[in-house]
């Protein structure tokens, strides 16, 4: 841990000694998104459903960015997310340092995980649309304030990997400059986390995360988690399998919590033409307790639908889920109606 904190104090430094910003370009970004959500909840035992609600919504956020060009050749960018109620969060700046990489500085703007990337849905990943449940995954820095080393494009077989560092954990989305940390309800001091991917022959990607946070907290167990996958891509065909994993933090007082999560994704995708594209995806999420006997497995299945016409996306997802929330006989159906355009 030492060594990372020297290394990222040491390409700090040489970003404000040896550069100086000329003036760069201001974009403002963004998508216009509406959706239509309809849920149903029911009982497998009893035989019986409910509505849970439909609902409407718009998406409310835009992303200012600015890039420009330091005097030694080096690149830089700034990113401001706005929000809900003009919120701004989730904000870095990137400094590229040609044939060295890349250095991040980010409050909450993303982790490393590759907890998703085998997915091939045509809307989004089944537990990460409308609803979504409880659906309990590898953790990550994606939401504490970091920096970030990544290697220069261009190694062999596509080789890309990063190490992201974040301080303090405790998450604060809008730290501006001079500002402190923030307390960490979970225990962690700090944390880091890899990543890597990869290509080794055309049309197949592979990669993997680890998520490390110190955790003092865990004395007969401490927190790690994360996630390997793989997708192939062959003509309009594309497949993905992967893995992710999250232990829970324990002391030997603990007595019948949840020991860890395992989850399983498989998905396929199948471009019909250049504007309408089909997937279906199947989530396994195995919940490991202290009480073996109470382990429990929830399934997701998803079948997805992507049409594209004069610049507009129109999507369309169902889920089912089974023993959802981890309780066992609960089921919830989701369908979700979406339409993106793109600024």
């Amino acid at each position: 841990m030492n060594t990372m904190k020297r290394i990222a104090y040491s390409i700090l430094a040489s970003v404000f000694v040896f550069a100086n910003a000329n003036a760069g370009e201001l974009a403002v970004t963004g998508a216009a998104k509406a959706t239509y959500t309809i849920l149903s909840t029911g009982s497998a035992t009893a035989g019986a459903g409910d509505s849970a609600g439909k609902g409407l919504g718009i998406a409310n956020e835009f992303t200012l960015g600015a890039s420009g060009e330091l005097d030694n050749g080096w690149t830089w960018s700034m990113n401001q997310d706005i929000d809900g109620a003009t919120v701004q969060d989730d904000k870095a700046i990137t400094i590229g340092m040609g044939g060295m990489g890349s250095f991040k500085i980010s409050i909450s703007d993303g982790g490393l995980q590759k907890n998703f990337s085998s997915s091939q849905s045509v809307y989004g990943t089944p537990v990460d649309n409308g609803e979504g449940g409880t659906y309990t995954d590898a953790a990550d820095t994606g939401t504490m304030n970091t920096v970030r080393y990544t290697t220069p494009s261009g190694l062999p077989l596509d080789i890309s990997a990063s190490v992201q560092y974040a301080p303090g954990t405790g998450q604060n989305d809008n730290a501006s400059s001079n500002s402190g940390g923030t307390i960490d309800a979970s225990g962690y001091d700090s944390a880091i986390e890899y990543a890597v991917s990869a290509s080794p022959i055309e049309g197949l990607g592979i990669g993997a995360s680890y998520f490390n946070p110190d955790d003092d907290n865990g004395t007969s167990q401490e927190a790690e988690g994360g996630a390997y996958y793989a997708t192939y891509a062959m003509g309009p065909v594309s497949v993905g399998y992967g893995q992710s994993f999250m232990s829970a933090s324990l002391n030997p007082a603990d007595t019948g919590q949840t020991e860890s999560h395992e989850n399983t994704q498989m998905s396929i995708a199948f471009n019909v033409n250049d504007s309408l594209s089909i997937s279906y995806e199947d989530i396994e999420s195995e919940q490991g307790n202290q009480t073996s006997t109470s382990d429990i497995t929830m399934d997701v299945t998803s079948i997805q639908a992507s049409y594209t016409v004069a610049g507009v996306t129109l999507a369309v997802s169902q889920e089912e889920y089974d023993n959802h929330d981890y309780t066992s006989g609960a089921e919830m159906s989701e369908t979700n109606f979406a339409m993106t355009i793109a600024f």
